[in-house]
């Protein structure tokens, strides 16, 4: 194809790769990036997508596990604007097992964020973190969380006593 093809008015239409219902807009940075670290960026990319099963999901996340895509995840995450693709990268952190005791505290502050899904969600990855917290760690958590003002005051309230539990 070449580039007068490109432009004919039938045969690409640029709107459409931002329309957010039928694409993907998180772009993860893969410079300097190994082919592990490519795939398991696609594999990341590839949660996003709406056709997507759940047994295809489980491959995904046993597949995130093995490569202990943590740093790469919450990277995602961070990239993502999208609510729905944030929501569903917040999901895949905890639906793949892996341990986020590194990333306690930023998934704490997540909880207190407006939108419902990605509260949820957050919240959901710190009760899953079973390893021994460190307690300046869990204090500034607990200094964050309580002052907290947003619209899911009740998980808010919940991120607050698992810290709590968590204080020796």
């Amino acid at each position: 194809m070449n580039v007068n093809e490109l432009l004919e008015e039938d045969s690409f239409d640029p709107k459409k790769l931002f329309d957010e219902e039928n694409y993907s807009t998180l772009i993860i940075n893969r410079t300097g990036f190994s082919k592990q670290e490519n795939d398991t960026a696609d594999l990341i990319e590839t949660l996003l997508t709406e056709k997507i099963t759940r047994q295809e999901s489980e491959e995904i996340f046993k597949s995130l596990k093995e490569a202990n895509a943590q740093i790469m995840l919450v990277s995602a995450i961070k990239a993502a604007d999208n609510h729905e693709e944030k929501a569903k990268l917040i999901a895949a952190s905890w639906e793949s097992g892996l341990d986020f005791t590194n990333n306690f505290l930023f998934f704490a502050e997540l909880v207190g964020n407006d939108d419902f899904q990605i509260a949820m969600e957050a919240l959901t990855v710190v009760e899953n973190i079973e390893s021994q917290i460190d307690e300046t760690i869990l204090t500034k958590a607990l200094e964050m969380a309580q002052p907290a003002q947003s619209k899911n005051a009740d998980l808010v309230n919940e991120l607050i006593q698992n810290i709590k539990q968590r204080i020796h």
